[in-house]
């Protein structure tokens, strides 16, 4: 840590962040043993044609959100009990000068965020007890538009000040009905019950589309410079031992390449508007590196040119080599190794030491 150097944002490259971790988000699209019926996929893929877009490799499937929520937070693989203060690129903006703001339309105490996010460093984390109870859009929680209509809000409230504003959605959390409903996809060789399930699923990917969309519509209206990134958390639990995707033809063998990358990737987006690719006179198209979830915001920094503290810049480092983390392969130069075979066991385990100093040596 001690070889970078903490480089604080000029005042001129300062824009917002609008950052939205979608709950079981995935592009089924891509997964060529369905065929659809109807494209609900096509206001996310006008999106992409007009951003940077890629893959994320996370570590859980069906639940765990926590774990690529606080990756993308903090730039952490292992995490400490965020039972006190802790680095993380929330503060690193904090010291910056930014307003950072949390939202998740469910009750605060789940996964204790009622106390982690403010060691993570948020000045405020809204939830379902003080500010989104007035909500039943979703399952009697607020929807994705109406949860974007309360940061919108405080984006309008807050345009003299630099912004970084963090959401996890709640749309489309499972389990899905297994009873009917709309059709999007053709029933091929799959059970009532795994064809009405994947259906239900689509049915709120559709409405989460139509809300990110309306989303980027906003943010591509404002005059000050703001970059949204959208991610998915981990792919949806579709059945019992996962028998929606394997009657789908959907290969989820983690014994194979294909078949881990399946499972366990879900993709991510960064959109700038035109304030923005002004700032840095970047176009913000094109197609992203495949990573883990906790180098997002190395990702985004690097091609903005910018280096954040000196953990950002470390892992940066880091990436070069091994852009993939995870407990069954790495990504190491481009190519995927069974974690026993990695050819960077010392530079992991040296990671993994600088990973747990860093989140434990936090200064006021």
């Amino acid at each position: 840590l001690s070889n970078s150097i903490y480089e604080d944002i000029d005042v001129d490259k300062k824009v917002n962040i609008v950052a939205i971790m979608l709950e079981a988000y995935n592009d089924f699209s891509k997964f060529d043993t369905i065929e659809f019926t109807e494209d609900v996929y096509s206001k996310l893929h006008k999106i992409e044609d007009n951003s940077l877009h890629g893959s994320i490799v996370v570590d859980i499937f069906g639940g765990g959100t926590v774990e690529t929520e606080r990756r993308f937070l903090t730039g952490y693989y292992n995490f400490p009990t965020f039972r006190k203060s802790t680095n993380s690129y929330v503060r690193y903006f904090k010291e910056q000068g930014y307003q950072v703001y949390a939202y998740h339309p469910i009750y605060g105490a789940f996964y204790n965020r009622n106390t982690a996010n403010y060691n993570i460093g948020f000045d405020e984390y809204y939830n379902y007890e003080n500010r989104f109870n007035i909500y039943k859009g979703w399952n009697n929680f607020a929807s994705d538009s109406e949860l974007y209509s309360e940061i919108i809000k405080d984006f309008e409230l807050n345009k003299d000040k630099n912004k970084f504003y963090f959401a996890v959605t709640y749309q489309n959390h499972g389990p899905y009905p297994s009873t009917s409903t709309n059709s999007y996809i053709e029933k091929g060789n799959l059970s009532d019950t795994s064809y009405n399930t994947l259906n239900n699923y689509l049915s709120g990917i559709k409405s989460t589309n139509d809300a990110l969309y309306d989303l980027v519509e906003y943010i591509d209206s404002v005059t000050e410079p703001t970059i949204l990134i959208f991610f998915g958390d981990h792919n949806p639990y579709l059945g019992e031992n996962a028998s929606a995707y394997k009657e789908a033809g959907i290969n989820i063998d983690l014994l194979t390449t294909d078949g881990f990358l399946n499972y366990y990737s879900v993709p991510y987006v960064i959109h700038a508007n035109s304030g923005a690719k002004n700032v840095y006179n970047k176009s913000f198209k094109g197609k992203l590196n495949t990573i883990s979830s906790n180098y997002i915001m190395n990702e985004l920094f690097e091609y903005i040119g910018l280096k954040g503290n000196s953990y950002l810049q470390y892992t940066s480092d880091i990436k070069n080599n091994i852009s993939v983390i995870n407990n069954i392969y790495y990504k190491e130069d481009n190519k995927y190794v069974e974690k026993d075979n990695s050819s960077y066991k010392d530079i992991i385990n040296d990671f993994m030491k600088v990973n747990y100093y860093w989140a434990n040596d936090y200064k006021e």
